[in-house]
């Protein structure tokens, strides 16, 4: 008996360090040094990152909790103890397993997160025979605020087995035992656990050695952190500084402060309600608490550039940008600060008005500076670099009077930038009919073609007694014969548009050629384009 009793003992002596090994809880935070190093400059200011928290809490509390448990599993007799169950109890059936299966419950008190004490108790069937075995313990869990923690028990037992009308009640029990909780929830965990008793029965010299395996959940009712009046992190009665302001970064527990703000760089504002941390000692007045820019220099202009070092104060809010001294920017040094400058990059030496731009006094868009044709007309628009109006088709009249564009170079034209006749071929020749369009695919005419073939009928009623061949042509896309078709109507169409405004029907035939006598290669769109044409050829 002895030699089990040292064997269970050990055995749950040599389990403890491992558990408390696990434990191990990560260092406190330590202050930072409320002077930096002398031998390490200060930054002139860097806005912090975020607001410093509070020194690290646990993610759950549960001190104060109570624990109710549900758990399955078997129980196991000792052997010699189940024997008598048998013989000669008879409470037990003939060759009994050591195993009962069933389950157990528990209600317990967290005191903090380590302690905690319960009252449940076990029920097993087997070999014909219950167990009822009630019990209280003492639980030693290593943190109950973590998400995964192990634990010791130590306790009572009173271990009863009944069958066929008699039963056997332990006088005293003893045992211990170890287990792990891993939390599921906040308030639900996963909890497994062993344990070995050590049972005296007034029926048996010997003790009893009966274990027990569970597994089950537990839900936390309750509970709740220890007393943290201003919310710091350190709670009441370790903390040195009380109504410390919410969101400051303070020292922590086992520190001669704890509990009180950390002002890193000195400005009077503590460093988890800082947004400028190590704010260099020349920069004051600094923003106090509860300004959303505590602990940064002040800066009353709003510019970004602090009081300190501002040496244009009070700068209008829309004079941006600023240069480091906190006066506006003149990029191209005009005279005229940027936020009022609409004309930036001012070439050096250009007089300039009010609003930074160069003075151009026919608001050409050409300054007066280099402008050749000064005095230009309002509407004269486009002007080139030397401020004078564009003449795109270089025919002397100036595009914002020209009313026909694009005009041939050397065709002689009117006022109004027109040709001053219609010109038509000499007898034998073919003359190609400028801007003639038709729909894509049909014979039908675009709008845009009425001028050049209105021009056209008034140069053939001009010529009497001359006949004429109006000649139809497409590119190579397509089937031929289509081609050919097409050619044909588009022709047809032209000759009746022009018998339409005079010409003479006797003096006009149409004739479609499709694909043939290209004027340029096929192989391009600009060439495709030109070989979709109408010619006219006089014949006579």
């Amino acid at each position: 008996m002895r030699t089990r009793v040292v064997l269970a003992a050990g055995a749950l002596a040599a389990m403890v360090p491992a558990l408390a090994g696990a434990q191990q809880r990560p260092p406190a935070q330590q202050p930072r040094p409320t002077r930096p190093p002398a031998t390490q400059p200060r930054p002139a200011q860097r806005p912090a990152a975020q607001p410093a928290q509070h020194p690290v809490v646990a993610a759950a509390h549960r001190e104060g909790s109570f624990e109710l448990a549900l758990s399955g599993g078997a129980f196991t007799v000792d052997r010699a103890f189940n024997a008598l169950l048998h013989w000669p109890y008879g409470i037990t059936k003939a060759s009994p397993s050591r195993f009962m299966f069933g389950g157990a419950a528990r209600l317990g008190y967290n005191f903090n997160e380590n302690w905690e004490l319960s009252a449940g108790s076990g029920l097993g069937f087997g070999n014909g025979a219950t167990l009822l075995a009630p019990f209280a313990a003492l639980t030693y869990t290593f943190d109950l605020n973590q998400k995964f923690r192990p634990f010791i028990e130590v306790g009572g037992d009173m271990p009863r087995f009944s069958g066929n009308s008699t039963h056997l009640s332990a006088q005293w029990g003893a045992f211990g035992g170890v287990g792990v909780r891993y939390f599921l929830s906040p308030t639900m965990a996963l909890r497994v656990e062993g344990r070995m008793a050590y049972d005296k029965f007034k029926e048996s010299s010997d003790a009893a050695y009966n274990g027990t395996g569970l597994v089950g959940l537990a839900w936390f009712i309750g509970g709740g952190p220890p007393k943290d009046t201003d919310g710091d992190g350190v709670p009441d009665k370790k903390d040195k500084c009380a109504a410390t302001p919410r969101g400051a970064r303070v020292f922590p527990v086992g520190n001669a402060r704890a509990g009180c703000p950390m002002d890193s760089d000195n400005d009077g504002v503590p460093d988890g309600l800082d947004q400028c941390a190590n704010t260099p000692p020349t920069a004051r007045p600094v923003y106090p608490i509860g300004n959303p820019r505590a602990g940064c220099p002040v800066d009353t202009d709003n510019d970004g550039v602090a009081d300190y070092l501002d040496r244009c104060p009070n700068t209008p809010a829309n004079a941006r940008p600023i240069d480091a001294n906190g006066c506006p920017v003149d990029s191209d040094h005009d005279g005229v600060a940027d936020y009022l400058d609409r004309c930036p990059n001012t070439a050096a030496g250009t007089p300039v008005d009010a609003n930074g731009c160069a003075l151009d006094a026919d608001n050409d868009g050409v300054p007066d500076n280099l402008d050749r044709c000064p005095n230009t007309p309002a509407n004269a628009r486009p002007v080139d670099a030397n401020g004078c109006p564009v003449d795109s088709d270089h025919d002397g009249v100036p595009d914002y009077l020209d009313r026909c564009a694009n005009t041939p170079a050397g065709t002689q034209v009117d006022a109004t930038g027109c040709p001053v006749a219609h010109e038509l071929p000499q007898a034998g020749a073919s003359l190609v009919l400028r801007n003639i369009t038709f729909r894509s695919g049909t014979s039908v005419l675009l709008p845009t073609s009425r001028t050049e073939l209105d021009n056209t009928a008034t140069a053939i009623k001009a010529i009497p007694n001359a006949r004429w061949e109006v000649n139809g042509y497409t590119d190579n896309v397509g089937n031929a014969a289509a081609n050919l078709r097409l050619s044909r109507a588009r022709a047809q169409t032209v000759m009746r548009y022009l018998i339409g405004k005079g010409v003479s029907a006797n003096s006009l035939t149409a004739v479609g050629h499709g694909q043939e006598n290209p004027v340029a290669p096929n192989t391009t769109a600009a060439g495709r384009a030109q070989n979709r044409r109408v010619e006219i050829k006089r014949l006579q």
